[in-house]
């Protein structure tokens, strides 16, 4: 994988054992910050007891926050769906109603260290747990995990599947003051570039008294976040075609745009694009009803704006 370089964005991540949180000085010190929002290692579902609390003052202060479940994977896939729910759950007590957070949601997978389930069921389970948590929130799921445990578990590879996982977003954890550690993270379980690196457990940051872990990001914001919220939004009819215009989005890793009218996808633009025609036989027009055309931009990762841009005609 690749090295951190000067522009290497720097974050933390912290939980209710933080001592002395001061977010107004986070807000000069950090770029990003991850939350830990609930775990499941007792086997039994809790949410970090400061989560709500942080979640608010994070976004308070203008720092672009994020939050992870600590998971414990097991031959009951069905758990998978009720971890999920439960971090679902979660993170909109945090962030606001169907509101998961600025950064990627994350699954940190880290246990079983004894190995008791396979490698199959382990993948298993995440890629259930992705899919679920996909499907029902339109978010795209980070997988947070270290080298070490990747490679406990048989590189994350599955004869005849190849590396199931390796199209999720990855947070990989190494630790450079370990010495037998490469200066970075290498290749493994089917990564050849990690979003997130935490290459420290022990790193003192001003805004929290004690060693906290430590994140090199990418070298913008914009590869962590959903796109904008398209402005300028425009239409009109042009005859019985609308007519629909707004103006290009500055993310730098836009992908293109979706169209709909009332609610139902009618046509998807690349990056450049700045207006469409919407034709008639996609318009359903009701007498002394509103026509409502809206546009949510997506990027490279699969993620959409927040918010949909609206007018109604």
């Amino acid at each position: 994988m690749q090295d951190k370089n000067p522009k290497s964005l720097f974050g933390i991540d912290i939980n209710e054992y933080s001592q002395n949180v001061q977010f107004n000085v986070l807000a000069t010190t950090i770029d990003f910050l991850y939350l830990r929002a609930s775990g499941s290692a007792t086997g039994r579902f809790r949410v970090d007891r400061r989560f709500i609390e942080y979640a608010k003052a994070s976004r308070s202060y203008g720092i672009p926050v994020g939050a992870y479940h600590f998971s414990l994977p097991s031959y009951d896939l069905t758990d998978a769906d009720r971890q999920c729910d439960d971090f679902i759950n979660t993170l909109q007590q945090g962030f606001g109603n169907k509101d998961y957070g600025d950064l990627f949601p994350v699954i940190d997978v880290e246990a079983p260290l004894d190995k008791s389930i396979s490698t199959k069921t382990l993948i298993n389970w995440i890629d259930r747990f992705r899919k679920r948590f996909e499907q029902k929130t339109r978010r795209r799921l980070m997988i947070y995990t270290g080298t070490n445990f990747i490679e406990l578990y048989d590189n994350f590879y599955i004869p005849g599947r190849g590396y199931p996982l390796k199209n999720m977003p990855l947070w990989i954890a190494m630790y450079t003051a370990i010495p037998i550690n490469p200066k970075f993270p290498p290749n493994v379980g089917g990564w050849t570039r990690w979003r997130i690196w935490q290459y420290s457990e022990s790193q003192k940051v001003q805004g929290v008294d004690n060693p906290l872990d430590a994140n090199w990001g990418p070298d913008n914001i914009d590869l962590l976040i959903q796109p904008d919220a398209v402005a300028g939004l425009k239409a009109s009819f042009e005859g019985r075609n609308i007519r629909v215009s707004w103006n290009r989005n500055n993310d730098i890793d836009l992908l293109g745009y979706n169209l709909f009218v009332n609610r139902e996808w009618v046509g998807t633009v690349d990056e450049k694009a700045t207006s469409y025609t919407i034709p008639a036989n996609k318009i359903k027009v009701q007498k002394n009803v509103p026509i409502e055309v809206s546009i949510e931009a997506f990027d490279y990762d699969g993620e959409t704006s927040k918010t949909r841009s609206k007018v109604n005609l």
